[in-house]
């Protein structure tokens, strides 16, 4: 079954062409299983030496990701609230990215069956945290395309034990009571942030907004991408997942229609 899927990018450069750190947001929106989809990429970029301009620049790059996607309250028969379990990106040929660090910030809330995600346990029960909590392995840093309709991807960030330690909108617990059915041992509501750390940049990735210009390779009609995401046990009984994407491009606000997958969340 395939549906259309509009995608939207508001997105916000601040700060450019200065020499420290700079930032830049970009929001992706969706539809996903008749609901609206969508989450915020919010990207620091600090310069940490080399040359950019003979390709052997380097720079600490901080991805603080969240699910803004809204609640979708309980009900019958049961609804599954989105949940992000991947990030794509794109760098230039020739850069080098080491993944060094995933941190759940305080104030999100880490929810759990009792689920065990890459040897690392996380007790049953709700936690909103009071301080950032590490888990570095909840996470992986791959280099390869995305499935789905949108392109290929240079490297993606994703849950390391498929849907488990994706994350949720916020709204979905107030006060660790959860308002709206989740389809997942654990999940975290709030902002996780990924640093990773790239070499071999050159000007044409200086600056946290140049990110935006990083176009994925794509066959076909489609029109190249530079961010997307993937969400998983949506739908009634939690059995559909989606793709949603930014088109390349300067502009602040695009839309595009693009094809979305139905399937079953691994």
């Amino acid at each position: 079954m395939k549906r259309l899927c509009t995608v939207v990018i508001a997105a916000l450069s601040l700060a450019p062409g200065l020499v420290g750190a700079d930032t830049y947001v970009a929001t992706v929106r969706g539809e996903c299983s008749d609901d609206s989809t969508s989450y915020q990429a919010l990207i620091d970029f600090t310069p940490t030496g080399g040359i950019f301009g003979n390709h052997t620049g380097t720079a600490t790059v901080r991805f603080t990701l969240e699910n803004t996607s809204g609640l979708i309250p309980f009900q019958n028969p049961a609804v599954g609230n989105p949940i992000l379990t991947a990030f794509y990106f794109n760098v230039p040929a020739g850069t080098g990215v080491l993944y060094s660090e995933a941190r759940i910030l305080a104030g999100s809330t880490v929810y759990s069956t009792g689920a065990i995600v890459n040897g690392i346990p996380a007790p049953a029960g709700c936690t909103v945290l009071l301080v950032d909590l590490i888990r570095t392995g909840f996470y992986e840093l791959t280099g390869n395309s995305s499935t789905g309709q949108y392109g290929i991807f240079t490297n993606s960030i994703q849950t390391e034990n498929g849907v488990a330690a994706g994350l949720v909108d916020p709204e979905v617990f107030v006060a660790c009571v959860k308002q709206g059915d989740v389809f997942s041992p654990l999940v975290i509501g709030g902002q996780v942030r990924y640093t990773l750390m790239l070499s071999g940049l050159g000007t044409d990735l200086d600056s946290a907004g140049d990110f935006q210009m990083q176009c994925s390779l794509v066959s076909g009609q489609r029109d190249p991408s530079s961010f997307a995401g993937k969400f998983q046990a949506t739908g009634v009984g939690g059995q559909e997942s989606c793709f949603i994407g930014i088109p390349c491009g300067p502009t602040t606000a695009t839309t595009r229609s693009w094809g979305a997958l139905k399937t079953i969340y691994r």
